[in-house]
């Protein structure tokens, strides 16, 4: 079992750093603009393709051009924590997932009633908790699910604010009673957490978008729920789906060698 300053490392986003968004999504229904659009699209499509770096410095000049814009906002956030999941330098990459909570407050500031904005906070506050000490990891472990909370009333169909949440809900779960009252005595505590919601926050996420890291985290899900043929069944679906997404390489091979772990 880890200890109580190592599990709030809650590296959520290490899968969720791909929120990808297909040129068919692209259309933000705050965003009427359409040089804005087609100019998002073009980023949805860049960032598909892993050009992050290219993806960045077009959200950069979009985001001269619109700095109030939440659609342009959102989507910079998701592209500093695709850079920071790509690159080996510790440095760059504290530096990258801290742009990422810089940008994701902005655009909370900008529209607080942005479903988008409020699971891009959630997403920026996990890659935030890397490099922070244990009562700062737990302080934005908290903000972690109210932001995902907010993003699923505020909207109901986002796939990533389902996965954010089945991911939280599955990592407090892995704490022992003696961590979590040692949490609850120091730090104030945690909220209510339910390896069960974990599943049904993947399932749903999986309805909404079928993507292998929807899958694997499912089955992590179930391994940690001792139900190994249940893990089974999603190990197998993820690595029968192909591969849209630039970080789908890194997800299967992972998929791979938890169900060779079964076999």
């Amino acid at each position: 079992m880890r200890s109580c300053g190592s599990f709030l490392v809650l590296s959520v986003f290490v899968v969720l750093g791909s929120v990808l968004v297909s040129p068919a999504q692209a259309q933000s229904p705050n965003t009427s603009d359409t040089t804005l659009r087609a100019a998002l699209t073009t980023v949805d499509s860049l960032r598909q393709a892993g050009d992050f770096r290219a993806a960045r410095t077009r959200l950069q000049a979009l985001r001269d051009e619109h700095p109030s814009e939440v659609a342009v906002l959102w989507r910079l956030v998701y592209t500093y924590a695709d850079l920071g999941q790509t690159t080996d330098d510790e440095d760059k990459r504290a530096d990258y997932y801290q742009s990422a909570l810089d940008v994701a407050k902005a655009g909370l500031a900008a529209d607080s009633t942005s479903a988008r904005a409020h699971l891009a906070l959630a997403v920026a506050q996990g890659r935030a908790a890397l490099n922070s000490g244990t009562r700062e990891r737990i302080q934005r472990s908290r903000a972690i699910k109210r932001h995902a909370d907010r993003a699923i009333a505020l909207d109901s169909t986002l796939d990533g604010a389902y996965h954010t949440r089945g991911r939280w809900h599955r990592e407090v779960e892995d704490i022992g009673v003696f961590q979590r009252a040692i949490v609850k005595t120091v730090y104030g505590g945690l909220p209510e957490s339910s390896i069960e919601q974990a599943v049904r926050d993947f399932r749903r996420a999986i309805e909404l978008n079928d993507q292998v890291f929807h899958h694997l985290e499912l089955a992590k899900t179930y391994l940690q729920m001792g139900r190994p043929e249940a893990a089974r069944r999603e190990l197998n679906t993820a690595l029968d789906m192909p591969g849209v997404d630039p970080f789908a390489p890194k997800y299967k091979k992972e998929a791979r060698t938890l169900l060779d772990e079964l076999d």
